[in-house]
């Protein structure tokens, strides 16, 4: 999705969407949803300019570079977006330094918030890749 202008409105979009997989008591669908794809985040990946934006974090005392993210939470009010960092792992589970050694991702605890300004594309990614 490259519309600048409506970038606040698709990541809006995209994190409502999100909520629906961890089954809404009040969404009749979304308990629905939760059950058909057993999963809680649509990995993304965002552009800052024409680069991927990158962020640094540490799990289990192992570090890794990440461009894979899930939105946590969206500040329509400051236009920023709080993301929680996706660690990206190989198939024996150590950490993917290039998109085409991934085959998972991993929720970690680490959030790095960005301004939606600043940011001039989102990719979506297959929620497969989530363990």
């Amino acid at each position: 999705m490259t519309c600048r202008r409506g970038l606040g409105f698709f990541l809006k979009i995209l994190k409502e969407q999100q909520d629906q997989l961890k089954g809404m008591k009040t969404d009749i669908c979304s308990s629905l949803l939760a059950k058909i794809f057993d999963a809680d985040t649509i990995p993304i990946m965002l552009k800052t300019g024409d680069e991927y934006f990158e962020a640094v974090g540490s799990k289990d005392d192992r570090p890794f570079t990440t461009n894979y993210f899930r939105i946590e939470h969206l500040d329509e009010k400051r236009k920023t977006v709080t993301l929680s960092l996706l660690q990206p792992l190989d198939v024996s589970c150590g950490t993917a330094v290039c998109f085409h050694q991934l085959s998972f991702l991993e929720r970690t605890d680490l959030c790095v918030t960005v301004c939606i300004e600043g940011i001039s594309a989102i990719q979506c990614l297959d929620m497969e890749l989530m363990i």
